[in-house]
């Protein structure tokens, strides 16, 4: 990718892409960059053919926020064979559990939460699946909070974000985990469960079993990584789902929540 006059994006770059081997070379004329981020009177432009238009953010966290989705495609599209999820994901006892949802569900905040108390977290919005087998694989990205946090966040919680804060600003804050709670970029491990994000603030919290036909289909609409032959995606996927033990789960309060997932699959 190229940065032209972007040096107000390095701070972020570095950290946020914790585990990235980033290189700083000089242009090459041989090939197109894939990412060309310029920096404008009107802020930083980004250009890339993952884009229909360039889009263009002033405040420098809000820039690479929105970049990191244009790298997560350049990385699959260099890949071939990796599927990519939408979903939060957390190893267990178990294994890997997945949390397959739209935006807004919940699952960054959930997945953080999960690693506050013992989880390793993979991801908390986008996982990479391995072409050889289906693994989860961790990006070593940190994860990413929406502020201000939610009420149903509790101080222990709020406290445990606060001693690992990383960049942001009024809209977001990226959680600096260690590596005892976040494992390196190319980390992989087998997905043992799927469960679904219900926010529920009228109901007690319930982990109950999904029906699997229900969750392929949610699985299937998460994978955003399409250069591979359709029948091959409903393949990989559907075995991932029948290895799987799947839930659904109902929650308004964090600790409940953690609970019954604990309990399910073990931190």
């Amino acid at each position: 990718m190229a940065l032209i006059n972007c040096e107000a994006l390095y701070p972020h770059l570095f950290t946020i892409l914790r585990d990235w081997q980033i290189k700083r070379v000089d242009p090459s004329y041989d090939h197109q960059p894939a990412i060309i981020i310029q920096k404008t009177e009107s802020g930083f432009q980004r250009q890339s053919k993952w884009l229909s238009k360039p889009k263009n953010f002033r405040n420098p966290v809000d820039a690479v926020c929105d970049f990191i989705v244009d790298l997560i495609h350049a990385y699959i599209a260099d890949n071939e064979g990796m599927l990519c999820l939408h979903c939060a994901a957390v190893e267990f006892k178990q294994g890997l559990v997945i949390f397959p949802n739209t935006y807004r569900a919940g699952k960054s905040l959930f997945s953080i939460k999960l690693a506050s108390c013992g989880g390793l977290l993979f991801s908390d919005d986008i996982l990479p699946l391995t072409a050889q087998k289906p693994l989860g694989m961790a990006l070593g990205i940190l994860p990413r909070l929406r502020l201000p946090l939610p009420e149903l966040a509790d101080q222990t919680f709020v406290d445990f974000v606060a001693k690992r804060e990383g960049p942001k600003n009024s809209r977001y804050l990226y959680v600096n985990l260690t590596e005892d709670e976040q494992p390196l970029f190319g980390t992989t491990s087998n997905i043992c469960g799927i469960t679904i994000l219900q926010r529920d603030m009228t109901n007690k919290p319930q982990l109950v079993t999904a029906k699997k036909n229900s969750v392929l289909k949610d699985v299937i609409l998460r994978n955003f990584a399409r250069q591979n032959p359709a029948l091959e995606i409903i393949d990989r996927l559907h075995s991932i789902v029948e290895g799987a033990e799947c839930y659904s789960l109902r929650y308004s309060d964090l600790d409940q929540a953690v609970a019954l997932v604990e309990d399910a699959f073990g931190l």
